[in-house]
């Protein structure tokens, strides 16, 4: 009785046994399975973005090259390529999301000296004492040496406060300005702060922006939007500067050869990025490309993909 108990016993544990492996195995192949359908998603998302890119530079290509498309008889130039994307994709069913914005519509954070700082700072809204405490904190983040500006803040204080160090180097991404000290309460940065260097572009890039510039006070930018506002474009400098007040003019042509430097009425460059997802996978592949005018056609000098 007792080995029949025994072996009854032990072909119990043999069939959980065995049950238990079996349940490991299918819930192992189900996650294989989900990981290799993830993966295909991805993979379809990313060549979809792909696709799209390739559909809105063929707008470009065309738009360039002053063929009117069927879909949008309206010509467009370089300066207006935004909107021969859009009315591209105006109302269709695409599975992507593809925008096109313009270089130049953002201060370089790296290049930008503490006067254009104090007075993007200034047009944001901020009081003088918090202008400066800005601008000194970014420059010490970027600089290469550990001694505090006046405003600033160097190693000693973001390690007593338990805080990422500086980077004393040129900031990676807009996403570091928040481990900068007191930028961290501040909204709206990307909109006005970027980590790519272009001329500044007069018909679209923020007031605040302009404000920033040398040279160019509250009268000259309320002028600005007034062209852009009326006449749908701003006009060159020269003509401008003809319709300030003497004091306001007078501010402009002092500086007129940096501003001319530093701005422009078409985009140096256009930033192209296509966003793409397929089938259950809530990962979003991105696409991004940098396009410059080569002669009839926008050629890419930069391309960046990733994940999010």
């Amino acid at each position: 009785m007792r080995r029949r108990g025994f072996v009854l016993l032990a072909v119990l544990w043999i069939l959980v046994a065995t049950d238990a492996i079996a349940v490991g195995l299918t819930l192992a192949c189900r996650r294989a399975s989900r990981v290799a359908r993830n993966r295909n998603d991805i993979e379809r998302a990313a060549w979809l973005a792909e696709a799209c890119a390739a559909r809105a530079r063929s707008v470009i290509d065309a738009t360039l090259a002053q063929r009117p498309l069927d879909s949008s008889p309206v010509q467009y130039t370089w300066a207006t390529l935004d909107s021969a994307v859009d009315a591209e994709y105006a109302g269709a069913d695409t599975s992507c999301t593809v925008s096109l914005r313009p270089e130049g519509t953002t201060i370089d954070v790296n290049s930008a000296d503490r006067g254009e700082l104090e007075r993007l700072f200034l047009a944001l809204g901020t009081t003088v004492t918090h202008a400066d405490s800005l601008s000194d904190a970014i420059l010490d983040w970027r600089d290469s040496d550990d001694s505090a500006r006046t405003d600033g803040a160097e190693r000693a204080w973001y390690s007593a406060h338990d805080r990422s160090e500086p980077r004393n180097g040129p900031i990676a991404s807009i996403a570091e300005l928040e481990r900068i000290r007191g930028l961290e309460a501040v909204a709206g940065l990307d909109s006005v702060l970027s980590v790519d260097h272009a001329r500044i572009l007069l018909d679209r890039a923020p007031l605040a922006v302009l404000r920033a510039l040398p040279g160019i006070g509250r009268e000259a930018v309320m002028r600005i939007a007034s062209y852009r506002l009326t006449a749908g474009h701003v006009p060159d400098l020269a003509t401008i500067s003809s319709a300030l007040s003497p004091p306001a003019r007078d501010t402009l042509l002092a500086h007129y050869a940096e501003i001319a430097a530093m701005t422009t009425n078409e985009p140096d460059a256009w930033l192209l990025t296509s966003r793409s997802r397929a089938g259950l996978s809530s990962v979003t592949s991105v696409l991004e490309l940098i396009l410059r005018r080569d002669g009839s056609r926008a050629a890419i000098v930069r391309r960046r993909s990733w994940l999010e």
